[in-house]
């Protein structure tokens, strides 16, 4: 279903910034995500479209991580950043640590790895310094966090990041970081980066208690599960779509399971309510993601440039998200929590 929502990248209403947690650092409530799509999905001519188009509709996060397309995804964003004239000091660069290889030495959050990771993302980004790093828990693997912090607050006194996070740690583990900050007058995280979409929202119930009393900023991604929201697999997993590549067995496998034949009805019934407010079921699922206020960015990614105009429309509607449409989804998706307006 086409938009019934026109839009003009250079007419349109104004992007919504809100600050990242409780610094001062302005983003933008759309971040533009590189992982599947850049250096894998989409040739570099259709990723510097899209990069162009993010930048001129107002998104100034780019997101990205040693770990996307084994660090091709980084060297893409690098060199269409590198060819234009945009002042550095107008866009924000997300970086994603987590595993730079199998080497034991090449994952987990040592500080070897962690120092060594950063500083290759940086070569391959072709950049001095990148805004944000994101610290990214290992499955299975323990958190050294007095290592982690130490390692963070000096990569912002080298001058490498500004500011640092989290993602899939506990959030004892996010306490443990501050407490430790403040005992050895070091730097906390700023921000905590998980999954959230209409149909997975433990991340942020688990986090949320301790996010509202840090006053952590929260950066959340797959905001349409991996495509599973945009409708397109209703009827059948389309070729060439995310679900057929091989290093996305795990949507394919989530969309056959008995849970995800059910919620691909449950898919079917909004694109009913999308298309009763003229936006699509993309649109709706972002943008129900936009109206917590608590949650600085909302990570989207593009395969097109059409894709990317229809995720960013979802800036425009979701203010129009009434408490009754909120009702109807929360029933549909049987997702009703007494705690859902926590942010």
């Amino acid at each position: 279903m086409k938009s019934m929502l026109s839009f003009d990248s250079q007419n349109q209403t104004k992007m919504i910034y809100r600050n990242l947690g409780s610094t001062g650092l302005r983003v933008s409530v759309l971040s533009l995500g590189t992982n599947v799509t850049f250096g894998n999905q989409i040739p570099d001519e259709m990723a510097e479209k899209i990069v162009t188009m993010a930048y001129t509709s107002g998104i100034n996060v780019f997101e990205t991580g040693e770990a996307y397309s084994n660090g091709e995804a980084e060297r893409t964003l690098g060199r269409i950043l590198s060819a234009k004239n945009w002042r550095r000091s107008s866009y924000i660069v997300c970086c994603r640590l987590s595993k730079s290889g199998d080497a034991e030495t090449e994952k987990g959050l040592s500080r070897k790895h962690l120092f060594e990771g950063l500083r290759s993302s940086l070569e391959r980004l072709q950049l001095e310094y990148v805004d944000i790093v994101i610290v990214t828990r290992q499955k299975d693997s323990p958190i050294p966090v007095e290592e982690v912090v130490r390692t963070c607050t000096h990569f912002i006194h080298l001058g490498w990041t500004f500011y640092w996070g989290t993602s899939e740690w506990l959030p004892c583990e996010i306490m443990q970081a501050q407490t430790v900050a403040r005992q050895f007058n070091l730097i906390p995280p700023s921000v905590d980066q998980n999954e959230l979409n209409l149909l997975n929202k433990s991340h942020l119930q688990n986090m949320r208690e301790i996010c509202l009393k840090l006053n952590i900023g929260i950066m959340t991604g797959s905001p349409l599960s991996g495509g599973i929201l945009t409708g397109k697999y209703v009827d059948c997993i389309p070729s060439f779509s995310r679900a057929t590549l091989k290093s996305q067995q795990s949507i394919r496998d989530k969309l056959l399971c008995s849970k995800g034949i059910c919620q691909r009805e449950q898919v079917r019934q909004l694109c009913k309510i999308a298309g009763r407010i003229e936006c699509t079921c993309a649109q709706l699922a972002i943008a129900w993601c936009l109206r917590f206020p608590l949650i600085s960015s909302v990570v989207i990614g593009a395969a097109t440039i059409d894709q990317l105009q229809e995720n960013i429309r979802s800036v425009f509607i979701y203010p129009n998200l009434t408490a009754s449409i909120i009702s109807e989804l929360d029933s549909l998706l049987a997702t009703t929590d007494s705690n859902d307006n926590f942010l």
